[in-house]
C-alpha cells in the first residue's frame, strides 16, 4: 500500500452527479482535516473521517507530521495557503511527489512559488486517468504533479583566501 497524505481529504467518496461517478479520495490516505470536521458529501455524509490527522486551524496549520516522510501528498481542489504549501513541502519525502488535483490559478501559483524554492520540480499536469494507481481513479479534470530533490540540495563549498599576517 503507498503511504498518501490527503491534505483536507475526507477518505473515498465516490457521488453521482450527471450520469458520472464522481470521485475523490483514497480508501486507505492517511486524511489530515481540522478538528471536528466529517465527511461533507457522498454516501458517507456527517460521519467520521477516516484516517484522520488532526489540525487545529485552516490558514496556517501545522501538520504533526516528521519533516520528509511522506512519500505522497495530494490535495483536491481545496484552497492552499502559503503556509499549507510551506508544510506541504515540508513534509514530502525526498524524493517524493505532490499532486493537486483542479487547483484554482492563484493557489497553484502560490503553491509552486514555495515548491519551486524548495527544490521542487513541475513533472507536468496530466489528465487523472494518465497517472499510475491509486492516483488515476480520481475523475476531477486535472492534476499538476511535482517532484520533490532525492535528497536537500548539497552546500555549495567555499573556499576563502588566505591572508597574509600584516
Amino acid at each position: 500500500m503507498l503511504q498518501i497524505l490527503d491534505v483536507w481529504g475526507e477518505g473515498r467518496i465516490v457521488q453521482r452527479m450527471n450520469g458520472h461517478d464522481l470521485v475523490t479520495g483514497f480508501n486507505n490516505a492517511y486524511n489530515l482535516n481540522k478538528a471536528g470536521q466529517r465527511v461533507s458529501n457522498g454516501p458517507a455524509t456527517g460521519e467520521h473521517i477516516p484516517n484522520l490527522i488532526v489540525v487545529y486551524e485552516y490558514d496556517a496549520p501545522d501538520f504533526p507530521l516528521d519533516s520528509y516522510q511522506v512519500p505522497h501528498v495530494t490535495l483536491m481542489g481545496a484552497p492552499i495557503t502559503q503556509h499549507v504549501a510551506e508544510e506541504m513541502c515540508r513534509v514530502v519525502a525526498r524524493p517524493g511527489k505532490i499532486y493537486l488535483y483542479d487547483p484554482n490559478e492563484a493557489d497553484r501559483r502560490r503553491f509552486e512559488s514555495v515548491a519551486f524554492a524548495q527544490g521542487l520540480q513541475l513533472l507536468g499536469r496530466f489528465a487523472p486517468a494518465k497517472l499510475d494507481p491509486p492516483f488515476n481513479e480520481i475523475t476531477l479534470l486535472t492534476a499538476y504533479v511535482y517532484r520533490a530533490p532525492s535528497g536537500p540540495l548539497p552546500r555549495p563549498e567555499t573556499h576563502q583566501k588566505e591572508i597574509p599576517n600584516g
